[in-house]
């Protein structure tokens, strides 16, 4: 019985990795551990901007790969953009885990296994400047 709520809280807090930063609501920053063969994937996360003034996502930096990029897919799958800089304003919430936007990493230098535990990384706004984070590291399908 211990080992399942030792197995429950686990889960729970790994569901639950969050931070707050200023304003900003950070909910659980992910990498999908890759295709086999492959040195590229995604990064998911969703940032909530709890704040009064309109704050703008310029990307992120992950420890784990050589490249990240912010894509957006556009609509009715006419293509992809990397957009410079993305518009969170007061009250909303930028969902980077969603078909519509990802943050493509490449050259990824080291192996992610799923539940292996956490990559340093950072997430770049213009007003609240670089924020360090850990990504933890999810199945694909997550």
């Amino acid at each position: 019985m211990l080992a399942a709520v030792a197995m429950f809280l686990a889960s729970s807090a790994a569901l639950a990795h969050s931070y707050h930063v200023g304003d900003l609501e950070i909910v659980h920053p992910a990498v999908m551990v890759p295709s086999a063969k492959s040195d590229c994937s995604c990064a998911h996360v969703k940032i909530v901007n709890h704040g009064a003034r309109t704050e703008y996502f310029l990307g992120a930096i992950i420890s784990a790969a050589s490249r990240t990029h912010l894509v957006k897919i556009s609509t009715g799958g006419h293509g992809l953009t990397m957009p410079m800089r993305v518009e969170i304003p007061p009250g909303k919430t930028l969902d980077l885990s969603r078909h519509e936007w990802c943050l493509f990493i490449s050259g990824i230098t080291q192996t992610l296994e799923a539940d292996m535990g956490v990559v340093p990384g950072q997430l770049l706004f213009e007003n609240q400047g670089a924020v360090p984070i850990e990504f933890m590291i999810d199945e694909a399908n997550h």
